[in-house]
């Protein structure tokens, strides 16, 4: 019996997906359990999370590698996210300028560009 072997260039990198065609990762590396013998593919998974797939489950590999049966999908842990800065504040406008008038795409106050004399919706990218 005589199997055609993959090398493990080609299969770094491959998109892989379940039995119903559904993106699972990409495999970024292949293992070797000791003892075993037995090779597992590390997927990076579209959640962010990395998973180990034991080669017998792969069905095929082709273009894609395709699994014989759906696996779990962790989802990261997520550290606290930090606290919410503020938006910047639009530039007060010189003495004797009106207050910021009000982008009328967007609602956002304007920025006063004194070079221009003009107000400008950074939001928009656009001058008021």
């Amino acid at each position: 019996m005589s199997g055609k072997g993959i090398p493990q260039s080609k299969l770094i990198g491959m998109q892989v997906y379940d039995p119903d065609c559904l993106f699972i990762g990409t495999v970024k590396e292949i293992g070797i359990v000791p003892g075993e013998g037995t090779i597992t593919l590390y997927i990076s998974t579209k959640a962010g999370s990395t998973i180990e797939v034991e080669w017998g489950d792969v069905k095929t590999v082709g273009d894609i590698i395709l699994l014989s049966k759906k696996v779990e999908i962790p989802q990261p842990t997520v550290a606290a996210a930090p606290a919410a800065q503020p938006a910047p504040a639009a530039a007060a406008p010189a003495a004797g300028q009106p207050p910021a008038p009000l982008c009328p795409k967007c609602g956002k106050p304007g920025t006063w560009i004194p070079q221009y004399k003009r107000y400008y919706c950074y939001t928009c990218k656009q001058y008021i």
